[in-house]
């Protein structure tokens, strides 16, 4: 196969959605490096022959490059052109092309505005090169800038932005190579979803025999080393999955819908991704498969869901297959490990500006990752990647087909999070518009939607801990929660309210209109949004919310204004945003938002 440079434009729309601020929040603290035996880990020991012009590089064990060695190594200004140029003779042996584009947002920030991806896509079919080449292809991930005093930072994080999208668009990936190019250094890194990690910096112009091994093995690597896992393969009726040791016989062989119902984005994390399937010998998609990586000190999901059954949880979804499948402990055997890091935080502008006039005068940046981040004192954190099939089936909230069917889904969600709670002492803590599935074919007294996704849950019996990790889901998440108290039942209770708004002002999709104030729920840092949430929950910009409703959803104001006044009396002229933890302000809660949906209900039916 021929390899080449390609010009490409990796949907730099879809780009634009993620927050640089939330791509920060996602790693910071999340990151080690240079890591001791990361060149031998993914490249071997290189040894190499020269032959007059040839060079016949060995990289790995099965790695053998045979490759010509150009005359100079290219300066910052001409790489580019360079690359384009030597990878497409290289092509012997190669698996995939490199592709260039230009990095759209990286380009609005003046601190990176040179900034250019390069990254390597396998072709989307063997028969047919020229098809369009997806995220979902892309294996290896780069960022380039021709001038070396770019703003580390800001370079990392648009690194990470291209790693965020392909993690997205392939949710069974194990690990994602990349590099990092400023001027003409160089750092290798690997992204898993415990975090990110580096090797020592080097210079391509210096070291330019150890550059030439990277970047042409990385089109010689195996599905293996790359770090995909093909447990989905494809036959003429779809794309399925064979689970080993399923008692049940409909679930050794199952089929995925072709687009997931739930995915969880970002980089560091759980990486949850829910598809709906079915068995070989039936159209109807009955159960849900659920791959997520899980902190391996939380207590499983599968522990969570077998207690909600025991305790009989009005809702409760069942679990017919659990395995685990690998973990991030395992993918990074052999290397050495020191503690987490943290950016150490942006220079002032005007340090950016004499930087700007140094640049190309003074050889100031000719350091690496660990000059621009201090230790955070914690330590590395193992994630296992489970599998899940649980059941019934549901369709997503958005789907809803009626609003006496949004107000059923939204009453018998919240009757469920009681029962979980009350009966199970399991406390959800992401009440989100992707954990609310609506149920179809439900008989009388059954629910028509329940509460999915026992990720971030906790036993309530357990010590909570002294330490408070922010959980849930952005643009849902409670006042209370953004402000570092620890979780409570009225703070789930709130987020019901924000995915009602965030559902009824979407109106059937998945997400606001580009104008929305439910916008501004997803940028800023956790401080932010608590202020921006405090302030939109008063009446005066609960009002401007309310007329973002249009007109199918006019009856539901007086709803969503009730609903408001529940979770946030008044105390002294301001809202009050805490949690009052006696039995009888606990039932008081439940009673009152399960009264006013039942109550919209009613209204629905008389119209």
């Amino acid at each position: 196969m021929d390899s080449h440079l390609q010009f490409f434009d990796f949907s730099p729309a879809a780009q634009a959605t993620i927050d640089d601020q939330e791509i920060l929040d996602n790693i910071d603290g999340r990151m080690h490096g240079p890591m001791s035996g990361f060149m031998e880990k993914y490249f071997g020991k290189f040894r190499y022959i020269c032959q007059g012009a040839s060079l016949e590089i060995q990289v790995a064990e099965r790695v053998r490059i045979r490759c010509t060695i150009p005359s100079a190594a290219p300066s910052p200004s001409i790489f580019l052109e360079w690359f384009s140029n030597y990878v497409s003779r290289e092509s012997d042996g190669a698996r995939g092309l490199w592709h260039i584009c230009e990095d759209k947002i990286a380009s609005k920030r003046e601190s990176t505005a040179d900034g250019t991806s390069l990254l390597l896509a396998m072709p989307p079919s063997p028969a047919c090169d020229d098809a369009e080449t997806k995220w979902c292809h892309v294996q290896v991930i780069g960022q380039f800038y021709h001038r070396g005093c770019v703003c580390y930072q800001d370079g990392l994080l648009s690194l990470c932005r291209s790693a965020h999208q392909v993690f997205a668009n392939q949710p069974t990936r194990l690990f994602l190579h990349g590099f990092y190019i400023r001027g003409s250094l160089i750092e290798l890194w690997v992204f898993d979803r415990s975090g990110l990690y580096c090797s020592d910096v080097f210079d391509v112009q210096k070291d330019f025999i150890r550059f030439l091994s990277v970047i042409l093995s990385y089109q010689r690597m195996t599905d293996q080393d790359l770090g995909k896992l093909d447990i989905i393969e494809t036959d003429r009726a779809g794309g399925y999955m064979m689970l080993d040791g399923a008692e049940m016989p409909s679930l050794r062989k199952i089929y995925l819908e072709s687009q997931p119902i739930a995915s969880r984005e970002g980089l560091v994390g759980t990486g949850t991704t829910c598809y709906r399937v079915r068995s070989p010998e039936s159209r109807r998609w009955s159960s849900v498969l659920k791959l997520k990586w899980r902190w391996a000190r939380e207590r499983p999901e599968n522990e969570l869901l077998q207690l909600a059954s025991e305790s009989r949880v009005w809702g409760a979804v069942s679990l017919d297959y659990y395995k685990e499948v690998e973990s991030t402990a395992h993918l990074r055997r052999g290397l050495r490990w020191g503690t987490q890091r943290k950016f150490t935080g942006l220079p002032p502008p005007e340090t950016h500006r004499i930087l700007e006039e140094q640049c190309g005068q003074v050889d100031y940046n000719a350091d690496g990752f660990v000059d621009y981040t201090k230790e955070t004192g914690n330590f590395f954190q193992n994630r296992i990647l489970t599998c899940a099939v649980t059941s019934p089936a549901g369709r997503p909230l958005h789907t809803f087909q009626s609003l006496t069917e949004l107000l059923q889904v939204f009453r018998d969600a919240v009757k469920c999070h009681r029962s979980l709670r009350h009966d199970a002492k399991i406390l959800h803590q992401d009440i989100s518009s992707g954990n609310i599935i609506i149920l179809d074919e439900q008989g009388e007294g059954k629910p028509k939607g329940v509460l999915i996704d026992l990720d971030s849950a906790i036993q309530l019996t357990e010590e909570l801990e002294t330490d408070v990790e922010i959980t849930g889901t952005r643009p849902f998440m409670a006042i209370g929660v953004l402000r570092g108290e620890h979780h409570s039942y009225r703070h789930d209770l709130e987020s019901f309210l924000y995915v009602f708004l965030w559902i009824v002002i979407s109106s059937h999709s998945e997400n606001p209109p580009e104008m929305s104030k439910l916008r501004h729920w997803s940028n800023g840092d956790w401080n932010e949004l608590a202020i921006r949430k405090c302030l939109d929950m008063g009446q005066d910009n609960f009002a401007i919310i309310l007329r973002e409703f249009t007109p199918e959803f006019h009856s539901l104001k007086s709803l969503a204004e009730g609903l408001r006044q529940i979770l946030f009396p008044l105390e002294d002229g301001v809202i009050w945003t805490g949690t009052h933890g006696s039995p009888e302000a606990v039932d008081e809660l439940y009673d009152g938002m399960i009264r006013a949906f039942e109550g919209a209900i009613a209204n629905e039916g008389g119209r």
